[in-house]
């Protein structure tokens, strides 16, 4: 009875998390989903709506809620200007000659569109994969597979991506650190594609068609400067903050870079400021602040209820890591499909008892959250780039969606003996 008394706590964070859920499932939008959340974990907690109320005030105003608005912002603002632009059309046909090897060229695109995280990016990579792959006489369904694996192979690594931005603001670390931990994993998910999609489809085929002359150097490097900026400034820029051990936070760093990045696509393209404004009001930017703005308030809200201390004095300690770093990531992100919702609802709660060493939180913990969200959104049947993807290419979404569940359960295993190594 005393073991069931201790993990009363974590029930009611489990209840929160139902409610997301169920909102996520009503289509009530993910905002709403994470708000409804909060509330439900404020009454249970018996956290009075005045006291609510102000912690979600703070929680919008907070350094580290803007400077993460202002990430995403710029993000959206990037990835539209060379979407709209043409550009990053123009820098994979003109990379199209440099690619000889057929299964090089059939995952190149959606791996290189992967590089910038731009919302449904599968469909944007899927006319460049038809157009090698039906010389090679591939299935509709198999480029809807390869088009959608390859199109996802950073997002548990990369410094672009909002999701793991947000993971190491909750988490407090470096984006670095965390992609010291996760690079395997973009690794993995090449060698399980190769053996999953790529090597059955590749037994047998037909030499490519030939391909228009090698553009040069100068070309190559001026249509991929913009991307070019924000990767490298984003790395760098952090880098020299923890050189200096400036107190800045890292986000500002990464602004620059992006900021810095969508001037150099506008200058090359001839943008209207008044263009970087309308991003800024468009439906899925402001859907992301939204996003980002629950995700806070719903972290502000754990903290206040004093959760933190009754979980982490719980006889159950043991099963809330489990059920923070696993199963809630897991859960999340294969009913979500977005990575954002996973770690918006396990990051709080999984800091909120994660073991600590001198340098920091334990990173093990860290990479299993995000490695068990990541194959959670990945096998989802509602990520939009699967449907988009699926949509493109006219296959059933079903039949598609069977073809993931060994590839991602294989992943999962590799996560899971990956973490225990760590």
């Amino acid at each position: 009875m005393d073991f069931l008394t201790g993990l009363l706590p974590l029930f009611k964070v489990l209840a929160a998390f139902a409610a997301m859920l169920v909102g996520i499932r009503l289509r009530l939008g993910l905002p709403l989903a994470i708000l409804a959340g909060s509330i439900l974990l404020a009454a249970l907690f018996r956290l009075a709506p005045l006291a609510w109320l102000q912690t979600a005030a703070y929680a919008l105003v907070d350094t580290q809620t803007l400077c993460l608005a202002g990430i995403v912002a710029c993000i959206m603002i990037l990835s539209d200007f060379l979407e709209k632009t043409g550009q990053n059309d123009r820098l994979m046909r003109a990379l199209a000659p440099l690619l000889k090897n057929p299964g090089l060229r059939l995952t190149f695109f959606p791996a290189l569109i992967g590089l910038l995280p731009m919302p449904g990016g599968a469909h944007f990579s899927a006319p460049m994969v038809k157009s090698v792959a039906d010389p090679l006489h591939i299935r509709p369904m198999d480029q809807a597979i390869i088009n959608y694996w390859f199109r996802h192979l950073w997002e548990p690594c990369w410094p672009l991506y909002p999701g793991l931005i947000l993971s190491a603001s909750l988490a407090n670390v470096s984006i670095a650190t965390i992609m010291a931990y996760t690079w395997p994993a973009a690794l993995a998910c090449t060698l399980i594609g190769w053996f999953f999609f790529l090597r059955p489809n590749l037994k047998n085929t037909p030499a490519l068609p030939a391909t228009s002359e090698i553009p040069a150097s100068k070309t190559l490097l001026v249509l991929g400067l913009p991307l070019l900026t924000a990767i490298l400034g984003a790395v760098g820029v952090e880098a020299a903050f923890a050189a200096v051990k400036t107190d800045l936070p890292f986000e500002i760093g990464v602004m620059a870079a992006l900021v810095a990045a969508s001037l150099v696509c506008a200058l090359q393209n001839r943008v209207h400021p008044r263009e970087a404004l309308g991003e800024l009001t468009n439906r899925h930017t402001l859907h992301m602040l939204a996003v980002i703005a629950a995700i806070f308030i719903f972290k502000d809200t754990l903290a206040q209820t004093g959760v933190a201390s009754q979980l982490a004095a719980s006889a159950g300690k043991e099963a809330v890591l489990i059920t923070a770093a696993a199963i809630v990531p897991f859960l999340v992100g294969l009913v979500s499909g977005i990575t954002m919702a996973y770690v918006g609802a396990a990051f709080p709660l999984l800091m909120a008892v994660i073991p600590m060493t001198p340098t920091g939180p334990d990173m093990a913990w860290i990479t299993l959250a995000i490695l068990c969200g990541y194959t959670g959104v990945l096998i989802s049947p509602l990520h939009i780039c699967f449907i988009f993807s699926c949509t493109y290419y006219h296959v059933d979404l079903a039949q598609a969606w069977r073809r993931l569940v060994l590839p991602c359960a294989v992943f999962l295993v590799a996560s899971l003996a990956f973490v225990a190594l760590l």
